[in-house]
């Protein structure tokens, strides 16, 4: 059954060219993500912020009203999606694994660097430190050389550490550690992508990518305010990856953008259920700064009470809604909290969110023109769905399936997928092999409480204790806890817990390939036959080193360090 499309805008009230926001930024449009129009163009048909807002705001309440939603089918709605929600969350065991990954490649960077007070240091920021990561997400990480907000590290040396790590990791991959070591030095941002074989997750490696984890760090504190938007948010990023619009790279939505339109949705409700940003935003970006703004807006939209199902038809809606006003100017402002007029360098988006922290730059740049029809047409579909559903046409099971696919275990379940990189093959790496593979065999050889080990366990054992205590910038690899400055990030990643109170039968996991630096991934930590509750709500930030500190004991020193509980 079809969808009734949004009424159509009327002629567009033309505005001066003043009227419309338009930057110059180099980084602020693409060839695809623009529209490919010169400034001239784009002006010459973009509308005011005002006669955008009111016209978003009509058409809006008009495809709401086609879409006949029925108040006595969305408990049964919210069910749905809350029971998504919770087999997508992640185990106790993959926040483990990522953070002794954090770990591992940490210690990797302090071996291949050297230590000058406490650094680098390699810590998490993107879907993980967000908390809106599943067992299938990438792990991107950062090589910070200094605690400083703002990078200033160059780009030669940004190519020259992601070199040396990625000849590093090529060596590891010739003994089955990791797999699909891929550098791109190229790139805009250099980069060097490898997957450990044990747990199958793919790690993507830059270097002092501040603004990712600032923007991480912003998302998880807003979070904090309202658990609707962390719900909401796995939602429509599990909806976008199942219909393959979540991809930069396919010039389709980056999980960035995706985010951001769900705040903006909860920004713009009656009553609204999240603050505009710029109040969160008034003092700095950096963390303390944040973490004070949102503190006073505890509560903020405890007001509303419009369900998961309510918020997540709303939004559909309104991105349906609005299909036609993109090519006028219309962008979502989470900064503002409304619907404004922008074009960009290239002129008018195919799909414009703007950068909450730089606003001269479009979190929806890269999506093409042809890839923004493929939006609409999934968007077409989910609505077409969601009132079939309504309307009693289809039950619940089946509108889940359509929504977010089968929901397979074995889909949850992240899997090497092998890539072809280079491989150092000149004289001089040739002849570093076997150098190499001696100094690690010498360097993980095991110690004398785990002689009778598995070599699977000692390998967990030797990588997973540090995880539950170095968590901090500047702690030494050897000796007590120092600091080269204040810690400004939540550098433990914990569950964040949101379950609403279901309580489900999560599928079990399917064993992996390999050894990995991790050794193979454990099963579920907690196993039911009448099923289990989601964890309860756990502190966002990680507890001080000093209050954990008199718990436990060190042994041994440099590199062999381990931690252990006081007896």
């Amino acid at each position: 059954m079809d969808t009734p499309a949004a009424a159509p805008p009327p002629p567009p009230p033309f505005s001066d060219a003043s009227d419309a926001t338009s930057y110059s930024d180099s980084g602020s449009g693409s060839g695809s993500g623009g529209s490919g129009d010169s400034e001239e163009e784009a002006s010459s048909r973009v509308w005011d912020s005002q006669d955008l807002r009111a016209q978003a705001e009509r058409n809006e309440e008009q495809l709401l009203a086609a879409m006949s939603v029925d108040p006595a089918r969305l408990p049964a709605l919210n069910d749905v999606l809350l029971e998504v929600y919770a087999v997508l969350r992640p185990k106790p065991a993959d926040y483990e694994q990522r953070n002794a990954l954090v770990d591992v490649f940490s210690k990797m960077a302090t071996r291949i660097f050297g230590n000058d007070n406490g650094f680098p240091v390699v810590q998490a920021f993107g879907s993980f430190t967000m908390d809106l990561f599943t067992p299938k997400s990438d792990l991107d990480l950062s090589v910070n050389f200094s605690a400083e907000i703002e990078d200033q590290c160059p780009r030669k040396k940004k190519m020259k550490v992601v070199r040396k790590f990625a000849k590093v990791l090529y060596s590891l991959q010739r003994d089955g550690i990791y797999c699909g070591v891929l550098p791109v030095v190229s790139a805009k941002v250099p980069i060097v992508n490898v997957i450990d074989r044990g747990t199958g997750i793919e790690c993507d490696i830059t270097v002092e990518n501040k603004d990712g984890m600032t923007r991480s760090m912003i998302i998880k504190l807003i979070s904090s305010l309202d658990e609707r938007f962390q719900i909401l948010s796995y939602l429509v990023k599990t909806w976008a990856n199942i219909h393959g619009v979540n991809s930069p790279t396919a010039q389709t939505m980056s999980s960035m953008s995706i985010i951001s339109l769900v705040a903006f949705h909860l920004q713009t409700r009656h009553p609204p259920i999240l603050p505009a940003f710029s109040a969160l935003l008034k003092d700095g970006s950096d963390f303390a700064s944040v973490e004070k703004n949102i503190s006073l807006f505890k509560g903020f939209g405890s007001t509303n009470k419009e369900s998961v199902a309510e918020l997540f038809v709303t939004l559909m809606n309104k991105l349906l809604s609005v299909e036609s006003l993109w090519e006028h100017g219309l962008c979502a402002s989470n900064f503002e909290a409304s619907w404004i007029s922008k074009t960009w360098k290239k002129g008018v988006g195919n799909l414009s969110v703007e950068d909450f922290l730089d606003r001269s730059q479009n979190f929806a740049r890269a999506v093409g023109k042809t890839q923004m029809q493929k939006i609409c047409t999934c968007l077409v579909v989910c609505a077409s769905n969601l009132t079939d559903f309504m309307k009693g046409h289809i039950d619940a099971s089946k509108l889940k399936t359509r929504l977010f696919g089968r929901l397979s275990p074995d889909d949850l379940v992240s899997r090497p997928r092998l890539r072809r990189g280079k491989r150092d093959l000149s004289p001089e790496g040739r002849r570093g092999i076997q150098q190499e593979r001696t100094k690690r065999a010498a360097r993980h050889e095991e110690p004398a409480h785990q002689a009778n080990a598995t070599p699977s366990t000692a390998r967990v054992a030797t990588v997973m204790r540090p995880v539950r205590h170095c968590r901090f910038l500047g702690i030494q690899s050897s000796g007590g806890a120092q600091f080269a400055c204040k810690p400004w990030w939540p550098f433990r990643i914990v569950p964040s817990g949101y379950g609403y109170g279901l309580s489900v039968r999560l599928p079990l996991r399917a064993p992996h390939p390999g050894p990995g630096i991790l050794g193979r991934a454990p099963g579920d930590l907690i196993r039911s036959n009448s099923g289990i509750l989601l964890p309860k709500q756990g502190p966002l930030l990680p507890t001080p080193l000093r209050e954990r500190s008199a718990g436990t004991r060190r042994t041994g020193s440099g590199r062999d360090e381990q931690l252990h509980p006081a007896q």
